[in-house]
């Protein structure tokens, strides 16, 4: 009697162990279940340069925006270029500031730019490879973008191509036109949200 007593007792707990373990399983999500993020950020497209001009359309993602009565501060994330291994093509987050204060989209300008003082990051290739150090190429490129319009950046020409009255640094063609792009895209973002309809 002892031993029919304690088979059913095995068998019950047995029964009790297996009805738990299946509970669990089946409160595991599947791997085919997909959770839906909504994307917490806005993005633009822009075309993208590797050596000697070749165009790809990459997405610039705005990781920060801040509005206020005169300009709207931005941290845009873009990759400087595919051309390059891995290692070297990291993100580079550009920080500018743009009038919306203007009255038309074609007057606002750069307010202020930098990959700097811990506002941005320049995610470019070693700057070795073109004698120019990071801290160079904002005093001598980024600095000299301060006051430039929408029209400038309209008119600018592209790949290899300098924004008028901008002198490029030497031997940083992928990058400068790169940064150029950005900012021309960035710009038809901003006169769509801070412009429209004036």
């Amino acid at each position: 009697m002892k031993k029919i007593l304690s088979v059913l007792l095995a068998l019950v707990l047995g029964c009790l162990v297996l009805t738990g373990c299946q509970k669990t399983v089946e409160s595991i999500p599947s791997t085919d279940d997909k959770t839906e993020i909504e994307n917490p950020y806005d993005m633009f497209k822009f075309t993208q340069y590797a050596t000697d001009g070749v165009k790809n359309e990459e997405t610039a993602v705005i990781l920060f925006e801040h509005a206020n009565s005169t300009f709207t501060t931005y941290q845009v994330a873009y990759i400087s270029c595919t051309c390059r291994d891995a290692s070297a093509n990291m993100y580079s987050v550009l920080y500018i500031e743009l009038l919306n204060n203007k009255d038309k989209a074609e007057d606002a300008a750069i307010r202020s730019i930098s990959f700097a003082d811990g506002k941005g990051l320049f995610g470019d290739e070693d700057q070795a490879a073109h004698e120019f150090s990071e801290e160079y190429f904002d005093e001598m490129y980024l600095q000299n973008l301060v006051g430039k319009t929408k029209a400038d950046y309209d008119a600018w020409e592209g790949y290899g191509k300098e924004v008028e009255g901008v002198d490029a640094v030497t031997g940083a063609t992928v990058t400068i036109s790169n940064v150029d792009s950005v900012i021309k895209s960035l710009f038809e973002y901003h006169a769509d949200k801070y412009y429209e309809g004036k």
